[in-house]
């Protein structure tokens, strides 16, 4: 076996398409965003995206819409955009937060997280609502994630 071109090394670092959509064109998961692999959040993000959007297509195609042209028109796929650029911001925040606290190494940090994650374990609606935001069930969640559940 042989390499067919140098290697590439690509940084893991918290990014964030401006703009979802533009006319007859939508961004998800790593396409619009990208965090640090933690606890696999970034792929629970697209797989929200992706629900999100079909809720958002198949809606509009109830409203009448039925031209592929008139699913693709932007002010269809804003709907998607506004709904998913706040609830990806919230959770990229929150992995963000937690990624640059556990790199810090000083002893006195290491006891305010440990402290932290002690409170956090003994308050069932913080440790719940922790949980369910990471699931993706917080806030809105698309028809498609609620008939799961």
């Amino acid at each position: 076996m042989q390499l067919d071109s140098e290697r590439a090394a690509f940084a893991l670092r918290l990014t964030h398409a401006k703009d979802y959509c533009r006319e007859r064109l939508v961004l998800i998961g790593d396409a619009a965003h990208a965090v640090h692999p933690l606890a696999g959040q970034g792929v629970n993000l697209g797989f929200m995206d992706c629900a999100a959007l079909t809720q958002v297509l198949v809606d509009a195609r109830k409203r009448g819409s039925s031209a592929a042209g008139d699913l693709a028109d932007r002010r269809v796929l804003r709907r998607y955009e506004r709904w998913r650029k706040s609830e990806n911001l919230l959770t990229m925040g929150l992995v963000d937060g937690v990624n640059r606290l556990f790199g810090v190494t000083r002893p006195s940090v290491g006891q305010l997280r440990r402290w932290g994650l002690d409170l956090l374990e003994r308050s069932p609606a913080a440790k719940r609502a922790l949980i369910n935001h990471a699931l993706g069930i917080s806030g809105e969640p698309a028809r498609l994630v609620s008939s799961f559940l």
